[in-house]
């Protein structure tokens, strides 16, 4: 609209020059240029009026600042990290997020020297940082990026508006669907924010995302099982269940269909797999499908590594552990972090709609250095979050494979276990009742090897005690797993310590099965690596020694990041 009424200024400006050069002479001409002027009058008027009634976009950035008055860094990690690094910068999956835990961002506020009374908030630029693709401003003794500055409205504070910048950077800016350029423009400042974007959760922040993604003009649809709060008019609230045309209960993104982004506030369907160009989904089912049935290109989590260490550990031992995160990040040197700078237009289309519109996320904590913490909310919420039929434990709603689908899949996945169960077997691959008796035996009395009895037995021993740790995942029947066990003893006995703890688990009967499940264990025999007492991978194999097992035994001890390749493979 801003374009089009400047477009017929210009136009008009033209029209009354050349017209004016012949008033003199030309009395006719003269009436006729009246009449063309009231009609281009005419069509100027209802987008004058409705431009003057909308926020303009098209913003000049103060030349002069003076010194910052406040200035807080606010600290991102687990899957909103993963978030920005993938869709922060392009707006496209920009490869492998698993080098870099922990991202920061310094946001500062102060005034201009022309108006000491307009206040501003923008990010500050990083000393170490040599990125000559943004321009800066000088901000008495810092220098922020130009395309991050935003006015502070008088009815807004300044924590407020810090706070709501660091808020709106992920959840908001990075998912933004399709940004587009006023009349052609290629001003970064002249953009116009269209699509269509689903919100999950039902917590303060989601509705503080679903609010800012429909003020600035995208249609959403906020997502809960219970019964969020959003502002706007515009955001749809819905269950995970919705009724179709014709009356019948599908899941939410079966009713909203076709949609753009997917923010979700309450897990992380990546769950830490690796991104890379040839593999953009990390192996997510769910990511496939996002993009293959709703044309979503951006899944956006915005789980902080505290939501996430209280879903993995559960409300007995997690919120001691987040706790403990949201501390020891709040006091990290910024040198071990990266220095996160949003896309253009942050600051005078995204952060700058928002503070005029009123649309503010506060934060209690009056740290200098902020980490986004947990809330108990957040966790039952995920955990109570109604699961699909298939079995897979996919939250309801979201897409999930077709029965034909899921039943060939968990043919060929039988086929594997049962093949590698009976590797070295002569008849049907198990052991008898002796040999069972005898096994027990051994593995009781082993000095190497922990033995772990169930989930309670690896919450007590391996999870409580953040040990680092390789489980051995066995069954008594498996004959393979018994010609394994005195290599792996060999090996315990040889690289076990007091940083290394070598155990075995059984997966045999309810309590086996329930601790498979929590391993994530389809088939035996696995090995699944423990890192401070957090699950670091798995690798199948069916023999030892293995040199998969070695090289991720090598990586975990060495501090490095997981190899998803290492899970499967040949040796």
């Amino acid at each position: 609209v801003k374009s089009t009424c400047l477009w017929y200024v210009e136009e008009l400006t033209v029209f009354i020059r050349y017209n004016c050069s012949f008033a003199n002479n030309m009395i006719t001409s003269k009436r006729k240029m009246m009449g063309s002027l009231l009609a281009h009058l005419v069509l100027l008027l209802p987008i004058a009026t409705k431009a003057l009634q909308t926020s303009s976009l098209r913003r000049s950035f103060p030349t002069s600042l003076q010194a910052v008055s406040q200035r807080r860094t606010f600290i991102f990690d687990g899957g909103e990290l993963e978030s920005f690094l993938l869709h922060g910068n392009t707006g496209e999956s920009t490869g492998s997020t698993a080098a870099t835990k922990v991202g920061s961002l310094t946001l500062v506020t102060g005034s201009t020297q022309e108006d000491p009374s307009q206040r501003i908030v923008a990010v500050q630029t990083n000393t170490n940082d040599n990125d000559a693709n943004y321009e800066t401003v000088s901000m008495g003794d810092v220098d922020v990026y130009a395309h991050t500055i935003a006015t502070i409205p008088q009815k807004v504070s300044e924590a407020d508006a810090l706070s709501t910048a660091a808020a709106a950077l992920v959840g908001i800016h990075c998912a933004i669907p399709k940004v587009g350029g006023v009349g052609g423009s290629d001003n970064s400042n002249d953009v116009f924010y269209t699509g269509k974007a689903v919100v999950v959760g039902g917590n303060d922040y989601a509705c503080f995302v679903a609010d800012g993604l429909a003020t600035l003009g995208i249609e959403v649809s906020l997502v809960s099982t219970g019964s969020p709060r959003a502002k706007n008019d515009g955001v749809y609230v819905m269950k995970p269940s919705d009724l179709n045309d014709d009356y019948e209960e599908v899941g939410f993104s079966t009713a909203v269909g076709e949609f753009d982004s997917l923010i979700d506030t309450i897990s992380n369907e990546r769950k830490g797999m690796l991104i890379t160009e040839d593999n953009p989904y990390g192996g997510s089912t769910v990511l496939k499908l996002l993009q293959s049935k709703h044309q979503c290109n951006k899944y956006i989590s915005t789980l902080t590594q505290s939501q996430q260490i209280v879903k993995n550990e559960g409300v007995l031992w997690g919120p001691g552990k987040a706790n403990d995160h949201v501390k020891k990040m709040e006091s990290i040197s910024l040198a071990r972090c990266a220095s996160l700078v949003p896309s253009l237009g942050f600051g005078s289309a995204t952060l700058q709609t928002l503070l005029d519109s009123n649309v503010l996320f506060s934060i209690k904590s009056n740290n200098p250095t902020v980490s986004r913490g947990w809330a108990l909310k957040d966790f039952w919420e995920e955990t109570s979050w109604p699961r699909d039929s298939s079995g897979m434990g996919i939250r309801f709603g979201m897409p999930a494979e077709e029965e034909e689908d899921l039943d060939e899949q968990f043919r060929r996945e039988q086929e594997r276990m049962q093949t590698r169960i009976r590797v070295g077997s002569e008849v049907g691959g198990g052991m008898d009742d002796t040999e069972t008796t005898k096994q027990v035996l051994i593995d009781q009395t082993n000095p190497y090897v922990m033995q772990i009895a169930g989930v309670d037995g690896l919450a007590q021993e391996v999870v409580s005690k953040q040990k680092d740790c390789v489980v051995f995942v066995a069954m008594r029947s498996c004959r393979t797993c018994k010609g394994i066990n005195p290599v792996f003893t060999k090996l315990a006995r040889e690289r076990g310590s007091d940083e290394l703890m070598f155990a075995k688990a059984d997966a045999t009967g309810a309590t086996g099965k329930a601790l498979g499940r929590q391993l994530g264990i389809v088939s035996v025999p696995s090995f699944v690596l423990f890192r401070n007492g957090v699950r670091y991978g798995a690798v199948s194999a069916s023999k030892l020694p293995s040199v998969r097992l070695d090289q991720a035994l090598n990586d975990l001890t060495e501090g490095k990041d997981f190899d998803p390749s290492l899970e499967e493979g040949k040796e």
